[in-house]
């Protein structure tokens, strides 16, 4: 089970940056007044990360924004939201699979 969500590491970095970004990205495209490539594409991503976190069943959806939306460490969402870290390390690496699937980076 623990290869489950494998992916290279490269495709890995980038999509945890992805979704780190996430929150900022969405305030930033809301912002943004033109119609750019870049704008297109920031709402791919967005979308593309939206996707997928509307398929996930709730805990997964629960953590997911834990990790990625409001960026609590594994430490941080254990205590404050008792979040196992088996649980956390799990959603986080589903989470980077399943958004590397849908920008059909792997």
């Amino acid at each position: 089970m623990k290869n489950k969500y494998k992916i290279p590491w490269h495709v890995r970095q980038y999509v945890k940056k992805e979704l780190m970004d996430y929150k900022s990205n969405k305030k930033l495209v809301a912002k943004y007044k033109g119609d750019t490539r870049g704008l297109i594409l920031a709402n791919t991503r967005l979308t593309q990360i939206e996707n997928v976190l509307d398929r996930l069943n709730k805990e997964d959806r629960e953590a997911a924004e834990l990790i990625f939306i409001h960026q609590y460490t594994q430490s941080g969402a254990e205590i404050a939201k008792g979040l196992s870290k088996a649980a956390y390390y799990n959603a986080m690496n589903k989470v980077i699979y399943l958004v590397a699937v849908e920008m059909d980076l792997i």
